[in-house]
């Protein structure tokens, strides 16, 4: 039987920066969220306008995890 995922893997648009390690970002589709760094993944440059790999909960996509930089893949 097919496991239904609690969480989904994106990319995200940095749309405000506000501080080391948060930010508002952006969906695909233009709903914006809070983006912070888990403490386990080490920090990277957040910039407007750049785009970051995001986990988000399928039940609350008004917050989710910066795994890193698209650039860093």
């Amino acid at each position: 039987m097919t496991e239904i995922p609690d969480k989904i893997e994106t990319v995200a648009t940095i749309h405000e920066v506000l501080s080391d390690r948060t930010c508002h970002a952006a969906l695909p589709n233009g709903k914006l969220f809070f983006g912070f760094t888990p403490k386990e993944v080490a920090t990277f440059s957040l910039q407007p306008g750049g785009k970051v790999r995001a986990q988000l909960n399928v039940a609350d996509f008004s917050r989710g995890e910066m795994l890193g930089s698209v650039d860093d893949v």
